[in-house]
């Protein structure tokens, strides 16, 4: 209970100076908000080592900061998964034979969905077919922002995987080696 009261007294005192400096490096209150729960779920995951500390607030700046690098990390990640379905309507709009192959390419999409678990297939849907944003998957969802997009990306690898085990796709490595 007491590691609870001083947990509770040294987030509300270390709050506000870390919110503006989160917010100066995220420019969004979003991303800011985020990233300061992380952070201070990181800091009581490891609430032991406060007492021992010198400088806590030079180790939350780091641990924050160091939150901060992973959050942008995962966002860039996020931000290169192109979505499928994207690329297949482009091909389909030249040709017969294009079209003919993006009906192939999306029934094989819908099959690759209709294999994920239910929770991703849920949130893949709500994004890609009913284009929900991820914090309003989240908030229909009642889960956390990284969740919705962790288990969208997992489930844009699967598909993308189903996708090269059926041919569809050629691995990048395959057009970089030489054939002999």
């Amino acid at each position: 209970m007491g590691d609870e009261i001083a947990f509770r007294a040294l987030f509300y005192s270390e709050l506000p100076w870390l919110t503006a400096f989160l917010n100066n490096l995220t420019r969004s209150v979003d991303d800011t908000h985020e990233i300061v729960q992380e952070t201070f779920i990181r800091i009581w995951i490891s609430r032991d080592k406060l007492p021992d500390l010198l400088e806590p607030r030079a180790w939350i700046t780091r641990v924050a900061t160091n939150e901060c690098f992973t959050y942008f990390n995962k966002q860039a990640r996020f931000r290169k998964t192109i979505t499928l379905t994207e690329q297949y309507t482009f091909i389909a709009s030249h040709g017969a034979e294009d079209r003919l192959q993006a009906r192939e390419t999306q029934r094989l999409i819908g099959e690759a969905v209709n294999n994920l678990p239910r929770q991703r297939k849920k949130i893949y849907q709500l994004s890609r077919e009913n284009g929900l944003k991820i914090q309003e998957i989240a908030d229909q969802l009642h889960c956390s922002p990284s969740y919705v997009k962790n288990a969208l990306s997992s489930s844009l690898h699967f598909i993308r995987g189903y996708l090269i085990r059926a041919g569809k796709i050629i691995p990048l490595l395959l057009l970089i080696l030489p054939i002999y």
